[in-house]
């Protein structure tokens, strides 16, 4: 007997930054206050950093067809280049930490002899 059910990616896409004109001319801009000048540089030189070549929208519709199709989707599905690099390093980051800092977490389980 076969056992049906749902199946897709529930938790929707991760997609990368796109070349639209969603923070250009058609977007309402505050007057920018000096005082957070070294702030607005800090944070476009990181976002140019982690997000080095937009993304083409139009490119993103093959992607979605091809999961819409699939007899296994994933969970979520990293659209472009940059949002799995990003997820990677910062993931390997996490790990890490948690890794050094096991001994400690394990004791407040409060079960070790």
């Amino acid at each position: 007997m076969k056992t049906w059910f749902i199946t897709g990616t529930s938790r929707g896409f991760e997609p990368t930054g796109y070349s639209t004109d969603w923070s250009g001319s058609s977007a309402k801009h505050a007057t920018p206050l000096p005082v957070y000048d070294h702030t607005r540089d800090a944070a476009a030189k990181v976002r140019a950093q982690r997000f080095p070549a937009p993304g083409n929208p139009v490119a993103t519709r093959e992607a979605i067809l091809t999961l819409v199709d699939s007899d296994n989707p994933p969970l979520r599905l990293f659209l472009g280049e940059s949002p799995l690099r990003i997820a990677v390093e910062d993931y390997g980051s996490r790990l890490a930490a948690w890794a050094q800092w096991r001994q400690v977490a394990a004791a407040a389980q409060g079960t070790q002899g």
